[in-house]
Parts: structure tokens; sequence; C-alpha cells
């Protein structure tokens, strides 16, 4: 044999190394082109906008701080403070790349994140083509896993950092279970549940809810004709092994998936649940859907059309080829296994009630599950690909380009009520239009020439419509959000990470940054008295619910009193506008930050003599309840007969009325009684408080079933008020130590632990069992 013929050979049947690495390099220099520019231009760093600049930055610098200082149960730099777990296995714990991220200094992730998005790009690239493979040639794949990593929902969530940890392994589920379901291999599937259920618990169940839809479509009613088939009982036996192994792959997340279901059972964001009235959308959404298909993604920040901004990621457009393929597979009627479940998953996704199974039920309309549609979207089309003869793919193109045409054409009737951008617009309608027409002239040549130079020059130009779709999402994310608050990129980053340089740790009080939305006070890893996070304790939001203000994402600023309430010490400023003397300042890199110190504060403990029932208090004007909670301790009703044994009832003849003007006369009564002496950890707090009386002393924080008490050594029951705590104190020095104690963290180590020996033995005896027939026979 020729020396060429037998290098050949020999790289055809290393295939998977081959491929698999042009698929992840690939990928990776896709991604690379669209990123690299603004990095460039910012001296490394990447910023994009809104919640990635406010968000993820600041999250992963303080989960990297966190980690390393030791802090992983409860956290004081949480908002007022919270479970550290629980907050952060949404957005980072369970996530391969943010432990690639915490090698390095909390504050090099900026400068780190550019290059692991494009990883992430690059692993989305490598699993989905792993998966594609198997169904379609080697070039076709290559095509699917750029189609798959820069679709129009990779784009229009590159705002979401966390949610490209989801797109870039969620194949992993997909290949796993056909390696189960196909080649009988049990190990690919479970370490796929364990490795999505650790990444994101959110998305990992609405993963559950496609991949039941997806096993009964392809494995129960597949085949060609998509009846039941021979296969059909074989198939339905495996089902109990399948559910086995599901659990055990989700028992091994179990450290993260557990104590996080235990807290967003009880988060309102996520409790809120969908209406079974909700049957339909309203127009504009039906279009939206429509333009997600077949026009490039834009920012949710600035739409050109239909409406201005929302942020339910709606899009799931494929990268020059848009869905022409799609419709020459459904056009073909072949109503096999992927064309029942494309059209089941476009009936799911026209009912807001059928589209909440996959967002946990929620009551918001997010479409961010579309991720996995786009997967189903790029399969059929690279099936078309490779058997273009069989599929009537002109019409595709056809059907595509008249769709196109007729939004814009309702739109452009539509212009004075629905069209926000006219320029942006006109450009998202002729890449759309254009990528139907090369999309036409590559495939024309199909008769012409090989298949291997259409196919080539039609992933060069997906390749670089990726590169330009993505490149330009990125940089109108920057422009809008840039434009909205008058502060460069780099000023920015400046804004975020650097206005709490060189702060020291005040507890036991707190920092309160200017506008809460940029999480300065995370990035700087501070006690800050706000947040922009969803995911903390839930008593933070009993709280603001008490006080008349509703937290959604973003810790409001309450009635007046509340920083003083929450042991406030410090005002972090840009400006000079603030009553108080500055106690220091610094620059940012871009602007001089002044901190302000309040003589007043109230360290976090102190007591109070008398008391008031919710009751009581829930008829009080809610801009005065802050100063209530100054005033007079506000227990809960089934709590008056414990408390009244102690404290007098408030009386506002004897006690003074409420007000504002009261405010600082009530600050002074309860400085009588507070913290001398405050110390913490992860696991507890320490306070000392001299008392003249029996009395109960007051801590603003979060309440949480984990915290324990005791006082003088002896245990103290805790009271919630209104989320936050309360223990009995006596007259005289009280040592008061509060101990946090996570069980659900605990019950999620023990699983985790359990689901690991089990699955040792689970794959071992599959082992010894597969090599006991291989003897036999």
């Amino acid at each position: 044999m020729p020396r060429g013929c037998y290098m050949k050979q020999t790289l055809q049947n290393r295939f998977p190394r081959r491929w698999l690495l042009l698929a992840f390099v690939l990928n990776f220099a896709i991604a690379a082109a669209a990123l690299l520019p603004y990095m460039i231009r910012d001296g490394g760093l990447l910023l994009v906008a809104a919640d990635f600049d406010a968000e993820q930055l600041s999250y992963n610098m303080l989960c990297n701080n966190a980690i390393k200082s030791g802090e992983v149960l409860w956290n004081w730099r949480i908002d007022i403070g919270s479970d550290f777990v629980s907050s952060f296995s949404f957005y980072t714990l369970g996530s391969p790349f943010f432990w690639l991220s915490f090698l390095f200094p909390a504050s090099a992730f900026p400068y780190l994140v550019g290059w692991i998005y494009m990883l992430k790009y690059a692993v989305a690239g490598l699993t989905s083509f792993a998966y594609f493979r198997r169904s379609a040639s080697e070039k076709s794949a290559l095509l699917g896993s750029v189609l798959y990593a820069f679709s129009g929902f990779s784009c229009i969530n590159v705002v979401f950092y966390h949610f490209h940890d989801v797109i870039a392994l969620f194949p992993l589920l997909m290949l796993g279970l056909d390696k189960r379901m196909q080649e009988g291999k049990k190990a690919p599937f479970l370490f796929a549940v364990t490795i999505n259920a650790l990444v994101n618990y959110y998305f990992f169940i609405g993963e559950v809810f496609f991949l039941v839809f997806y096993y009964i479509t392809r494995y129960l009613f597949g085949g060609e004709d998509a009846r039941p088939g021979a296969d059909l009982r074989k198939n339905a036996r495996k089902i109990p092994a399948c559910i086995l192994e599901g659990c055990l792959g989700v028992g091994m997340a179990g450290v993260l998936f557990i104590p996080s279901i235990a807290a967003v059972l009880n988060n309102p964001r996520v409790s809120d649940h969908i209406s079974l009235s909700q049957l339909t959308f309203d127009w504009p959404n039906y279009l939206q859907m429509l333009r997600a298909l077949f026009f490039p993604a834009e920012n949710m920040f600035n739409f050109s059309a239909v409406v201005h901004d929302n942020w339910y990621s709606i899009a799931a457009y494929l990268p020059l080829v848009g869905v022409c393929l799609v419709l020459a597979y459904l056009l073909r009627w072949k109503w096999d296994w992927l064309h029942v479940l494309l059209v089941g998953l476009f009936l799911v996704a026209a009912s807001p009630v059928s589209n909440s199974l996959f967002v946990m039920f929620t009551s918001e309309p997010y479409r961010r599950w579309y991720y996995m549609l786009v997967f189903l979207l790029v399969l059929a089309t690279i099936k078309v690909l490779d058997h273009l003869q069989d599929y009537p793919w002109r019409a595709g193109c056809g059907i595509s380009a008249a769709v196109i045409a007729a939004i814009t054409l309702y739109l452009y009737v539509k212009r004075d009520t629905m069209v926000y951008r006219k320029y942006w617009l006109v450009v998202l309608t002729l890449i759309a239009i254009g990528g139907v027409v090369l999309l036409f002239a590559a495939l024309g040549g199909v008769r012409r020439l090989r298949l291997r130079r259409p196919m080539a020059a039609l992933t060069a130009c997906t390749a670089l419509v990726a590169a330009l779709t993505t490149g330009f999402t990125v940089g109108t994310y920057q422009r809008a959000y840039t434009q909205t608050i008058g502060l460069t990129t780099t000023e920015i980053y400046d804004n975020v990470i650097h206005s709490g340089d060189g702060l020291p740790d005040a507890l036991p009080y707190r920092y309160y940054f200017w506008e809460p939305y940029s999480n300065r006070g995370m990035a700087a890893y501070l006690p800050d008295r706000t947040s922009f996070l969803s995911t903390l304790s839930p008593s933070i939001f009993t709280l603001y619910d008490a006080l008349g203000d509703e937290r959604h994402a973003i810790t409001p600023a309450g009635p007046e009193g509340t920083n003083e309430l929450l042991s406030v010490g410090y005002y972090i400023r840009n400006n000079s506008d603030w009553p108080d003397e500055i106690y220091t300042s610094f620059s940012n890199g871009h602007e001089q930050i002044n901190v302000y110190q309040d003589s007043h504060a109230l360290p976090i403990g102190f007591c109070y003599d008398t008391y008031m029932t919710r009751s009581e208090f829930d008829e009080i004007d809610p801009a005065e309840r802050a100063h209530s909670m100054l005033k007079t301790l506000v227990v809960a009703d089934e709590d008056e007969a414990t408390v009244s044994t102690i404290l007098r009832h408030y009386d506002a003849a004897l006690d003074g009325k409420i007000s504002q003007e009261n405010k600082y006369a009530d600050m002074d009564k309860r400085r009588e009684a507070c913290t001398d002496v405050f110390d913490y950890g992860t696991d507890y707090f320490y306070s000392e408080i001299t008392s003249g009386s029996e009395q109960y002393a007051f801590f603003s924080v979060p309440y949480d079933k984990a915290w324990s008490a005791t006082v003088n050594g002896e245990s103290a029951e805790i009271l919630n008020i209104n989320g936050l705590m309360a223990v009995k104190v006596n007259a005289g020095k009280n040592c008061i130590r509060f101990h946090y104690s996570p069980t659900p963290l605990w019950r999620g180590i023990g699983v985790s632990a359990i689901s690991i020996l089990l699955t040792a033995i689970y794959l071992l005896a599959g082992r010894r069992s597969r090599k006991s027939k291989k003897e036999v026979l």
C-alpha cells in the first residue's frame, strides 16, 4: 500500500480524534473572531451589558473569594447574609468552567471571562458534534455543531454567561441516552445526568421533561413511520433501568441539587406558578416566535421591532440556514420520531401553560428552553443535507423567503407602532433573506460539483455569519447599555469592580453602595446591604414584603429607616451629595468614590423592651414600617403569648409615636443595649450584649431553620421577626451564639456519597454480568 494511502486510512480510522478536534477548534475560532475585537479594544476585558456586567463578573468573583476564604455555608457578603450553596448553585458552583477560573485570583476573572466564553462555545460545538455524528456524516455534523453553538438562542443570551454552561453540556444528555438505548452503555447516561444536574438545577428539570418526550417519540413510537414498532416492548422494558440510572445520576449531584431545590421551593420568584387559564399568548408573542425562527437574534435591551424589550430569550435562528431545511424535513411528511417531536415542541411553545413545563412552571413566559428545540432543528437540518435528493429543500427555501417577506411587509405596515429601530430591522432582514439565497446557491451546486466543495463553502459561510451575528449582538448590547448609563465599557469595569477597593470588613455594620444593580459589594467581597440576586435567602423577600416594598431581583431601598434597621454604617457614593462628612475617598479608576460613616449607626444586635404584633404592624402605613421596627419588636401573632411575659406591649402614649422625627431617639434607645463584641464565621456568629433587664435581642440576619442559638450557654428559642431573628436575653452580660447547620446541604452530601457508592456497585455488577455472558457464549 502506498504511504500516502496508508496515512489517509489511518486518519480515517482515528475519526473521533480528528473530527472532534476540528469541531472544537472551529467553534473556538468562530467565538474568538466574534469576541476578540472587543477584548483587544478594552485591554483584555470582556464586558457585554446589563446582567453580564452586574451579575456574572460579581458572582464569579464573590464565589472565588468565598471558597478560598472558607465561607461556604452562611456567607455574610450576599446581601444581608444568605446560604452560599443555594444562592450560587444556579450560577456558578456546578459549572466546570467556574472551577477553571477558580485556579486564578478573583480579580483576574474579568480578564479570563472572554477566553472561558470561547471555551464554552468550543465545548458546545464538540459535544453537539459527538451527537450529530451518530445520525449524519462528519461534514454535516461539523456544520451542525456550528449551527448549534452559535444559534440565535446562544446569541441573544450572550448577556447570560451561565446559560452557556447548559448549552455546552446538554448534548451529553442526548448522547448518553442514545448510548444507553442503542449500545447498552450505562455510564455515559448516568454521568451526563450528574453533570447536567450539577450545572444548573433549573434548566435540568426542563431537560428531564424534554428527555421524556424524546424517549417516548424515539424509542417507544420511533422508527420511520412513528408507529409502535418491533422494539417497543424491548425499549419499554428499559424504562425502569433508565429511571434508576437517572436517579443515581441526580443523587450523585445531590450535594448541590438537594439544597438548591429546598431553597427554591420557598423563593417567591419561582413559586409564583402559572395559571391554567393562560392557554394562549398574545399576537405580538406569536410574531416574536416567528421572528425567532426566521430572523437573526437581537439584544433583549432594544429590539428592532414587535416589542421594545423583554428578557424572555425568544430566539432560535440557525446562522445562515435559518429553518429552510427544517421546513424541507417537515414537508416530506415523513412523520418519523423527529418530525413528531418537532411538531409537538412547536405546539408546546404555542401555549404559556405547556411552555411552563420547561421553566419550572413559573408565571413568566420565559423561552429559556429553546436551546433544546434548536438542537432538534439542527438535527433535522443536517439530515436533509446528507440526503438532499430526498427532501424538497427548494420549497423550504421558498417558504422561508416568503415568511421573511411577509413579516417584513407586516412590520412595514405597522411601522409606527411596532418598529423601534428601522435601520437594524433592515440589516436583520437582509441577513435573513441573504442566508436563504446563499443556501439555495450552495445547495444548487451539489449536482454540478462534488459534495465536499459546496459543503465546505456552506460551512465557511455559516461560520462567517455565526461570527458576525454573535459579534454584532455583543456590540449592540454594549452600545445600548453604555448609552443608557453614560459610561464606556472600561468605565463600567472600574465602576463595578473597583468601587470597593481597599475597604475593610465592616461587620457588625454594613455598607450601602449607591445603585444596588451593579453588585459592587459582591465584587469587592464586602458586606453590602443590597444586591442584584434572586436566589438569596427567602427570608429577605419576607422582610421587604413586610415593609411594603416587594423585592424581586434587586434589593429595594425600602422605606425610610430601613438602612438604620439593617445596621448600615457606611455609605459609598460616587458624588458628594450626602449629608455626612466624608470618612475616606479614593479613585476607582475613572471617578472619585466617597465613603461616608453614619455616626448614629446601630450594630447588628440590639434590644427591645416593648413589642407589637404582626397584625398591628400590617395596619401601619408602609412608609413608617421600618420606623416601627426600630421603635418596637414586631412579633408574629402566635408568638405574642411568649414575648408578653418579658416585654411590654407598645403604647404610643408612653413610648412615643412612630415617625421619622423620632428615628434618632429610637436608635439611641436601642443603643442602650446593643452588641459590644461581635465575631462571625461561615457557620456562626457571636454577640455580647449587656442588658439592664430581660429583653429580646434583635439581629438583622435572615431567619432560617438551620440557625440555632444559645444565650450564656443555654439553648434559646429563635423568633422569626419579619424574616429576621430575635432571642430572649437576661439582665446583665449575655454571650449570644448562633450556629448555622444547613440540613439540606448535609443531606445532599450524604445522598451524593451513597449514590456514588451505589453507582460504583451498579456499574461493576453490570460489567461482571456482561463478562459472564461472554464466557457462556
